[in-house]
């Protein structure tokens, strides 16, 4: 389809849904949702819908993260974001795209064969999170082979895996496609591999290369860091909350997750250290307590944390007083730099950046490669240089004097 501005991509949805019997009581909701994404793109210079689009404006302006923590995440919001991806792909709307996104669904045609497959990737080891994720891809990769009136594995073509590609292109970024495309290729060679389809697609899918390379990170300077600390009202306890997660982030490098699993027993006062299992790697990371960081902690504890016998440092303010969500930093550290005014056009707005950011100001300042990589939990400088894009011209300035 051609290039739709939000307006026409969200009026011709809703006639999709009416036209595909969808209730009443969706369509409200629909008409809301699109309404109000259009208000959240004003002044954006954003005329165009993508699914990432939906998805960052769910997370803004409703909470999505958190609120499907508390189970009180409407999931009717996210139907009307896929019906929107799903118009903008293919000019219409199957209405089971719709449904809630915790149960994948997929044709009759193709159910047992994912299934199997998804199974097998449990068997041999990957977790949950991984299976749910191919669950998601291949649901998109079947639906769109039902529109096309494929019912069979043998009836796939080389041909329809490049337009499914193709239709991805209008709403996905590189990365999610790449990721995608990894899940059709691995999925068709499984069913070959046993006998449950004839051809063999493997070798001839496409398999899209993202050089995560390419893309420069996002970065904030040491001045803008401190504007947003800055605008952080610390007069009250979720303030006092705030501040010190984002301190934890923007001083000592500390991943959303880590600062979110962050115990009692992993901060050492008399030795001024922080050590923890890194969430993300498994890997065991020790830290400096530096002074600041220790005072905002300090002053958050005695001052703004609800009484609760939880074990986490960052709770919830409200009622049940449980651990702080991880998903819930990224949406906090956009809001404050919405808040500072600080100008995000063209840059990445969650608690990651803050990271990079970190990682940018040492090498600015010279600090040894393995030091960096130290700090940020890295098991190797190589994944330091990958996270930083690291030209050698800046490396030289930062290596290590050899000694013999």
């Amino acid at each position: 389809m051609g290039t739709l501005t939000l307006q026409e991509l969200a009026d011709k949805t809703l006639e999709a849904l009416k036209e595909a019997g969808s209730s009443n009581n969706y369509q409200r909701v629909f008409q809301t949702v699109s309404r109000q994404l259009i208000l959240y793109v004003t002044n954006k210079d954003i005329q165009s819908f993508s699914m990432d689009l939906g998805l960052q404006f769910l997370e803004d302006h409703y909470s999505m993260s958190e609120k499907i923590q508390e189970k009180k995440f409407n999931y009717q919001y996210l139907r009307s974001i896929n019906a929107m991806s799903e118009y903008q792909q293919k000019g219409s709307v199957i209405l089971y795209l719709a449904k809630d996104m915790r149960n994948y669904s997929f044709p009759e045609a193709f159910k047992d064969t994912v299934d199997d497959y998804l199974a097998y990737r449990r068997s041999i080891g990957f977790k949950e999170k991984s299976v749910r994720i191919f669950s998601l891809y291949l649901e998109r990769f079947c639906a769109f082979l039902d529109e096309k009136g494929i019912r069979s594995l043998d009836d796939i073509s080389i041909r329809d895996v490049y337009a499914f590609m193709d239709s991805l292109s209008s709403c996905y970024e590189k990365p999610t496609i790449n990721h995608t495309m990894r899940a059709v290729r691995y999925y068709l060679k499984y069913c070959h591999d046993n006998q449950l389809m004839a051809q063999e697609l493997f070798s001839r899918i496409p398999n899209p290369h993202y050089n995560r390379q390419s893309r420069i990170p996002s970065v904030y300077s040491e001045e803008e860091v401190r504007k947003l600390l800055s605008c952080i009202d610390q007069g009250n306890p979720c303030g006092l909350r705030n501040y010190s997660i984002i301190l934890l982030i923007t001083r000592l490098g500390l991943r959303s997750s880590d600062v979110a699993n962050l115990r009692f027993s992993n901060i050492d006062w008399e030795n001024e250290r922080i050590a923890f299992t890194q969430v993300k790697t498994g890997n065991p990371l020790e830290l400096p307590l530096l002074e600041d960081v220790g005072e905002s902690i300090i002053h958050y504890l005695q001052n703004g944390r609800p009484q609760t016998d939880s074990d986490h440092v960052f709770v919830r303010q409200i009622p049940p007083y449980t651990e702080f969500q991880p998903g819930c930093v990224g949406g906090m550290v956009r809001t404050y730099l919405q808040k500072a005014g600080i100008r995000v056009e063209g840059r990445k707005k969650g608690s990651h950046t803050l990271r990079h950011s970190l990682a940018s100001r040492l090498l600015e300042h010279e600090i040894p490669l393995p030091v960096i990589s130290e700090i940020l939990g890295h098991t190797t400088t190589q994944t330091t240089m990958t996270y930083l894009r690291i030209d050698m011209s800046e490396l030289k300035k930062c290596a290590l004097e050899v000694t013999f």
